[in-house]
């Protein structure tokens, strides 16, 4: 791939970075990642655990550890600098490995607390991939787990650890108690019995066809998670099925 072509890619991805930050203004929110460093409530963070190299839902990458130079970007990493800034030149480089024989394959280094990942390293191959539609990306992990408390997306969180531990599964996440092990029931799986690798191979295929499916007919106007929606399917129809 040219580089005068990667920079046309620049041009319309800044084009749509311009767009969604006048929207994210006028509707009177941030339009820069959030910062997990503002987020993190002082002296509330129960352990820290490194994850280690996975694969990350790009979707659930939403910001960055600090606050640096978030305002590069808009909410969802598309750029905001221009064309000719030292930053625009490394995005189209990006964008030519990624689009050439090479592609991109340094992993980032990122933060994950409660269920969301902030970039610590490599922000800018996050732009471009998510530009590109990347469902995953590949990254090393080191995960922020709060302290128990009696608030609902602190619960879900501590049975998604627990259902981790099991499965290794990272992309699937629900609006209610109770989620996680219906889900280890619904997939053909005893309470507490660990995932093969098969077992994740094949959801992670089934799973990705349910929520291309749940996206094309608009599912997000439900108010539902994928997660949620998927339940509901397996409660309908066999799993093994």
């Amino acid at each position: 791939m040219s580089i005068q072509t990667a920079l046309d890619e620049y041009n319309l991805a800044l084009k749509q970075g311009q767009k969604e930050y006048r929207e994210l203004v006028m509707e009177g929110r941030s339009p820069y990642p959030a910062v997990l460093d503002d987020i993190l409530p002082e002296n509330n963070t129960d352990s820290v655990v490194d994850v280690g190299l996975v694969e990350i839902p790009s979707e659930r990458i939403i910001g960055t550890k600090s606050a640096g130079r978030i305002t590069a970007f808009t909410a969802s990493f598309r750029p905001l600098l221009d064309s000719k800034s030292e930053f625009a030149v490394k995005w189209v480089n990006l964008c030519a490995a990624h689009l050439g024989e090479t592609g991109i394959t340094d992993p980032i280094l990122c933060y994950e607390y409660l269920g969301n990942f902030y970039v610590q390293e490599g922000n800018k191959r996050v732009s471009v991939l998510k530009y590109y539609g990347a469902v995953k990306i590949p990254g090393t992990v080191t995960r922020l787990i709060p302290a128990r408390t009696e608030d609902l997306e602190n619960k879900i969180y501590y049975e998604f650890l627990d259902f981790y531990k099991l499965s290794k599964v990272n992309y699937v996440h629900f609006s209610k108690l109770g989620g996680y092990n219906k889900l280890q029931t619904l997939v053909c799986k005893a309470s507490g019995e660990a995932w093969s690798e098969d077992d994740r191979l094949n959801f992670a295929a089934f799973y990705t066809m349910f929520h291309q499916q749940f996206e094309a007919l608009g599912g997000r106007s439900l108010g539902l998670t994928t997660g949620d929606a998927l339940l509901v399917y397996l409660s309908v129809y066999r799993y093994a099925d």
